[in-house]
């Protein structure tokens, strides 16, 4: 992936990671949090997606997308049993029909990803040497209906065996009626995504942490 991307992807995170939010939950186990206002702490707090809506034109193309946040009842091991398992990764996906695995090579994959309206693209995904985060961006030696989008999900733990849930995305559709149509929706979608994996996480958390080994086709 270009440098511009991320470079770009450093502005997303800016937009909300700057500082440790001050409140009676936070303690030295708790992870760096996004400087929100009083009323998104709170939503936060209450189950809320508290999201940052984002657009911007690059050289590159003209991106919708943004960061959002959820914590999630569940440890950051069964978050991320969730994000890298292609059987389950649509199910914690906003739109998504199917994933399948091209290829691995180390800490690379390649997933095609299926979405509504049968919209198809294949996305490289690295893993941190960390294990708390997922970086991805589109893969276009493939066949690919939009025509860009990178990003990362982030899982760090919260104090009373939660995690904070963290995505980062930005996707150009490109031009014409599809992008005109749709961009807006697809924007909301894509902020949701903390939402999504929190309600098909946690109600699933035990069991994701104790599948058995070779059962999941993880990458």
């Amino acid at each position: 992936m270009s440098r511009l991307h991320w470079l770009t992807t450093g502005c997303l995170v800016a937009l909300g990671t700057a500082a440790l939010a001050s409140s009676a939950d936070a303690t030295p186990r708790a992870p760096r949090l996004p400087a929100l206002t009083v009323a998104e702490r709170e939503a936060l707090w209450a189950g809320d997606v508290v999201s940052r809506p984002m657009s911007f034109t690059t050289e590159e193309g003209s991106y919708r997308g943004g960061v959002s946040y959820s914590l999630v009842q569940a440890p950051p091991e069964a978050v991320l049993a969730a994000l890298c398992n292609v059987s389950t990764l649509p199910m914690a996906l906003p739109r998504t029909r199917s994933a399948r695995l091209i290829d691995r090579q180390g800490g690379l994959s390649r997933i095609e990803l299926v979405q509504a309206g049968d919209t198809t693209y294949t996305v490289n995904i690295e893993r941190s040497p960390t294990r708390s985060e997922l970086r991805f961006w589109l893969d276009p030696s493939r066949p690919h209906d939009i025509s860009d989008v990178f990003g990362f999900f982030r899982v760090d733990p919260f104090p009373g065996g939660r995690s904070l849930v963290t995505v980062a995305a930005a996707l150009d559709l490109g031009t014409g009626l599809t992008s005109l149509l749709f961009s807006d929706a697809v924007q909301r979608a894509l902020l949701s995504t903390p939402g999504q994996i929190r309600d098909f996480v946690e109600p699933r958390a035990i069991a994701l942490l104790e599948a058995p080994p070779g059962s999941i086709r993880g990458f």
